[in-house]
């Protein structure tokens, strides 16, 4: 599954793919957390909260190389992120919530 994380992304070359894949890190990671047993709504939301407080942080990278964290973007990582708490059982997810406190 995490091999077509952000696909669409790393082939657009508007997205420089070093950064890409450190968005794609950070949804791992919180993939990683949600696979710990009997999690809450809560802490699902707190976890992604958590990864895009660290995709909020590479905003500056992103606009030092000429490209952005745009709207595109942001539908990319927040399905990756969807796909992910999916692959984990989470059915429920509202993927706009996953995404609620981004800066982009």
């Amino acid at each position: 599954m995490f091999a077509d994380l952000l696909l669409p992304m790393f082939d657009d070359d508007y997205y420089p793919d070093i950064l890409v894949a450190e968005v794609k890190q950070c949804v791992e990671q919180f993939a990683k957390k949600l696979s710990k047993p009997e999690l809450t709504e809560h802490d699902i939301y707190h976890f992604a909260h958590e990864a895009v407080i660290s995709i909020n942080a590479m905003k500056p990278q992103f606009e030092d190389l000429d490209s952005s964290l745009d709207d595109t973007a942001a539908d990319y990582i927040a399905e990756a992120m969807m796909m992910a708490a999916q692959a984990e059982g989470y059915m429920d997810i509202e993927m706009e919530e996953l995404v609620a406190n981004r800066e982009w």
